[in-house]
């Protein structure tokens, strides 16, 4: 940081440093979730083990202290009911459903977080759920879950419902990949996608089955017409964290990336070599949903080295240096403070500086599942399209990070 910079910033950093809560503890979360129906813990990486660790800290807090019974991630939707099962009754095995979810949660510490979920479970009556709201890999069992419901209760409606599934049901190796690159003509299959859901909604109700088809629709129709990420997705996710709060009446601890749990009507993202991403941001519809009983908790860092590269070849991940963020970045005077890790509240009032960096454009950075340092600067790899007390209601920072540990 240039001798201007740092002194523009110093009533910043000092500001921060008055008010930083050393993470001795998360009592410091009730004042702010206490009331909360969902609570967003987004980390600017899902790479780092210092960034699982404090949002399994934190989401322990929320179910121990505050009653949260539900986890959510963006894991697939039906992974998430085969992780939910093992959580709740001890079904399965959870090696097997660690090799069987999508990156970034194939890591020791997501085994961790659910071993203990499995743990609270087997001690107490009111279990803590887990729900994948991902609609971006809908698999085999979806599709067999719903013709098997509809076997049973509208058995006249079976082969009508075939004709449509085995056009569309996953059936060979790397379905999505396929379906991406080798069909042209894509309209059809969110056709009889769309046709699934309409039987479904028109026999006994069931709202899982129902739900189940919306996963289905969604994945087509995400292919189809949003590969680029345009807020289809985000709005999927919303929606199904909206059907999961209505459907058990739990409240909700939403662990993901602040890409995606930020509060942003028009979030901006720069992911090299893929253009701008715009879009409103999963958080943004929870805010309109539920008002302030959304919180989101923002995760940001210093610098460190974390695991990047599963959306890039050769698709497997690997630990990648994060240097310090420019001047520029919001968390720049964050990493100034000496404190190794903390809780900051963005709604305490500040001198003029402090609001002005709290409330301006500002920009973060942003490591997701496309990172290359070695090729592109990686200041390049940021979010914007808002200021740092519109995105969060509470910052954790991080100083150092290391890597996640990989099964």
């Amino acid at each position: 940081m240039s001798i201007e910079s740092h002194q523009t910033m110093k009533p910043v950093v000092d500001w921060i440093a008055d008010h930083a809560e050393p993470l001795t503890d998360l009592r410091t979360l009730r004042a702010h979730t206490a009331d909360a129906i969902v609570v967003g813990l987004g980390g600017n990486t899902y790479g780092a083990h210092e960034q699982f660790t404090v949002t399994d800290r934190a989401l322990r807090y929320l179910v121990e202290e505050l009653g949260f019974r539900s986890v959510a991630t963006e894991e697939d939707w039906g992974v998430g009911l085969e992780i939910d099962r093992y959580v709740v009754s001890g079904e399965g095995d959870l090696d097997e459903l660690m090799k069987g979810s999508n990156f970034p949660w194939r890591c020791q510490e997501m085994a961790d977080t659910l071993q203990w979920m499995r743990e609270f479970n087997m001690a107490h009556p009111d279990p803590v759920r887990y729900v994948g709201v991902g609609a971006f890999d809908t698999r085999t069992p979806i599709y067999d879950a719903v013709a098997e419901y509809v076997g049973r209760v509208a058995p006249d409606r079976a082969a009508e419902l075939a004709g449509h599934l085995d056009e569309i049901r996953p059936g060979r190796p790397h379905w999505t990949g396929w379906f991406i690159s080798q069909v042209k003509d894509k309209e059809p299959y969110v056709e009889h996608a769309r046709q699934v859901l309409r039987l479904v909604e028109s026999i006994p109700d069931n709202p899982l089955i129902v739900q189940h088809a919306r996963q289905i629709v969604a994945f087509y129709e995400h292919y189809a017409f949003h590969l680029i990420d345009d807020g289809y997705r985000d709005a999927k996710m919303a929606e199904n964290l909206s059907w999961w709060h209505d459907h058990t009446g739990s409240r909700i601890v939403y662990w993901s990336t602040s890409a995606h749990s930020a509060v942003a009507s028009e979030l901006k993202v720069y992911v090299p070599p893929r253009p701008e991403l715009a879009f409103r941001t999963t958080g943004a519809h929870l805010r309109e949903r539920y008002g302030q009983q959304y919180v989101s908790v923002g995760i940001t860092f210093d610098d460190g080295i974390v695991n990047s590269g599963w959306s890039m070849p050769p698709f497997t991940p690997r630990p990648l240096s994060a240097p310090a963020a420019p001047a520029d970045f919001a968390e720049r005077p964050l990493g100034d403070v000496d404190l190794p890790e903390y809780l900051l509240d963005l709604h305490t009032a500040g001198p003029p500086a402090v609001e002005e960096w709290l409330r301006s454009p500002a920009k973060t950075r942003i490591i997701g599942s496309i990172y290359d340092p070695d090729n592109q600067p990686p200041a390049d790899y940021f979010m914007t399209g808002g200021s740092l007390a519109e995105w969060f209601d509470v910052v954790i920072h991080q100083q150092k990070l290391s890597p996640t540990k990989l099964l």
